[in-house]
């Protein structure tokens, strides 16, 4: 199922790039903080505040006090953080609805009617003036902040074992076809089953538009049913599975062709 969490790394790492370029800091201070602005004339691009903080000082205060007083040792705050009130729900949904959408299959009419729903909600919440600001505001004020740090971590974290998963434990699955006859091995350390074609129904499964067509890149599933038995083998998440379902039958059909002409 981790073939499906790229949009996860994906979504990531975009929103690790705006707030890189964004360039706002994160100063963590006491909750009795006051702010003031000071009418000291200052730089011109720069304007003054003076902050009022209740002891004891912050790890975040004593570093930038002392960057500022020390030429050369960086930014006084270093902290990239997004000051955008929709960016870290917006992961915080992606993240959850391709957890659920992995896990809970959502087959025929629902998945249409959920996609639907979502579309719908999200596109209320935007066109309302400050929609989102008003949104979080009325659940509690829950701003949803994640630095840049985060969003590499989790981007990096899910991207190694997406890649780890596709490219090496799913490659352990496989189906290979010759004229007439089918080898497959259904999991990883298992024995592989050699089986006559002529046994076989070959059937594709594409009945999740979440999973097979939103995720899965024309995704789905193929199920194979011996003919002279009630067992099903299915194997899931094949890519392309129009074209190799073709593949599949023609390879078939050119067995079947052979035996009947001898």
């Amino acid at each position: 199922m981790l073939f499906y969490w790229w949009p996860i790394w994906v979504l990531g790492y975009i929103m690790a790039l705006v707030t890189y370029f964004e360039d706002h800091r994160l100063a963590i201070l006491p909750a009795a903080t006051t702010v003031v602005e000071s009418s000291t004339a200052s730089e011109k691009g720069f304007a003054a505040y003076t902050l009022t903080v209740k002891e004891p000082i912050t790890k975040s205060l004593e570093q930038a006090a002392r960057a500022t007083s020390t030429p050369g040792d960086g930014a006084p705050f270093k902290t990239r953080i997004s000051q955008k009130a929709w960016l870290g729900p917006l992961f915080c949904v992606v993240l959850l609805i391709t957890v659920l959408i992995t896990n809970v299959p959502l087959r025929g009419v629902w998945s249409f009617v959920v996609l639907l729903m979502l579309v719908v909600l999200a596109l209320v919440i935007t066109l309302v003036p400050n929609g989102w600001d008003n949104l979080l505001a009325a659940v509690g004020n829950l701003h949803i902040h994640i630095n840049l740090a985060g969003y590499l971590f989790i981007a990096t974290a899910v991207l190694i074992l997406w890649v780890v998963s596709v490219f090496i434990f799913d490659q352990r699955t496989y189906m290979r076809v010759t004229p007439g006859h089918i080898a497959i091995c259904e999991h990883i350390g298992a024995s592989i089953r050699d089986i006559n074609g002529d046994r076989v129904e070959v059937e594709k499964k594409r009945d999740d538009m979440f999973r097979h067509w939103l995720l899965g890149f024309f995704s789905g599933d193929i199920v194979l049913r011996l003919t002279d038995s009630k067992e099903e083998i299915r194997l899931p998440n094949v890519l392309w599975i129009g074209w190799r379902i073709e593949q599949v039958q023609r390879l078939i059909r050119e067995k079947t062709t052979v035996s009947r002409t001898t």
